[in-house]
């Protein structure tokens, strides 16, 4: 069997792939572009990406394809439909970055609240030893006791980051497409108006698409902290920009972008040295536990596939 991983560059250099080598035949790409996919592809029996979009030319093309294994829990990179239609099974990984995602959210909301970057350069850049003072105490900031913390998208992710917010002291509000009867459940808007801090943990869908726009940031505190977890097109990125720029926003974190990597014309360029803003290269999802686990999760699914079971199967 034919193995190939397609960009092994977007799943860590150091990630550890021996067990796939027990499967079959292993081909392993740094990166492979849309050029190069189909001469790639097209003897392959299993391919494993991250970012790669597989879309219907491919699928058709790949007479030998048979299992797409995304190296990820979102799949919108690959024509379902067509996969579906040229009897393609799809895998993906669910569950095995929770716990990377949930600290780097935390860590990213605390930096802000904190102001600790700020306060590090402030060290760092040697005022502080220029000064005639033990103390900086400005930019002013806030503890997360006692405020807000709405949470929109409340499965895995969304649930333990609530459970972060509560421990640190704060009321927790939630936003779910599936509603749950829980009774810290409101509508969107209601979370948008009450919230001190909102972090964004939804998949990206027709419903969810610019879910965060001028509209909604209308209704936000001007002192809001948002934090972007989810995927770059839930929030409408040029919307963001223009509101950070204008003041409206108090702070801003953000892992996920609607291109990847975001080039110079991309609205956060702008505004990616603004010192109430921390953007990171979509690293979130990516400790190195994180990433051990979703290569023992894809050789299960690779396995279970050849024994005729369906695990984590999309397809």
């Amino acid at each position: 069997m034919k193995i190939k991983i397609l960009d092994k560059k977007a799943i860590g250099e150091d990630t550890p792939l021996e067990l796939l080598k027990e499967l079959g035949e292993i081909t392993v790409y740094d990166n492979t572009t849309q050029e190069e996919l189909e001469e790639r592809a097209k003897d392959a029996d299993v391919l494993i990406f991250n970012k790669v979009k597989i879309g219907k030319n491919i699928i058709e093309k790949s007479k030998s394809l048979k299992l797409l294994c995304v190296f990820a829990t979102g799949y919108d990179n690959i024509d379902i439909e067509a996969a579906k239609s040229h009897g393609v099974a799809v895998c993906n990984v669910p569950g095995y970055s929770t716990e990377s995602v949930v600290l780097y959210t935390v860590a990213t909301v605390t930096a802000l609240a904190t102001r600790l970057f700020q306060y590090r350069e402030y060290v760092a850049n040697g005022d502080y030893s220029k000064s005639d003072s033990a103390n900086k105490l400005t930019p002013v900031y806030h503890e997360i006791a006692n405020k807000t913390w709405g949470i929109i998208g409340y499965g895995n992710i969304g649930k333990a980051v609530g459970r972060v917010a509560e421990a640190l002291g704060a009321r927790v509000l939630v936003n779910k497409r599936t509603k749950t009867g829980a009774a810290n459940e409101v509508d969107i808007d209601t979370l948008c108006k009450e919230s001190d801090i909102i972090t964004v943990h939804c998949p990206l869908n027709d419903d969810t698409r610019n879910l965060i726009n001028k509209d909604r940031l209308s209704l936000m505190k001007n002192d809001v902290i948002i934090v972007n977890e989810a995927r770059g097109a839930v929030l409408c990125e040029n919307d963001v920009a223009d509101y950070l720029k204008n003041g409206k926003i108090g702070a801003f974190g953000c892992d996920v972008y609607s291109s990847e990597p975001f080039r110079e014309d991309h609205p956060y360029y702008a505004i990616r040295n603004l010192p109430n803003v921390i953007l990171t290269p979509h690293a979130a999802w990516a400790s190195y536990e994180a990433r051990e686990r979703c290569v023992k999760i894809i050789v299960d699914n690779i396995k279970s596939f050849l024994s005729g079971e369906k695990n984590n199967r999309i397809v």
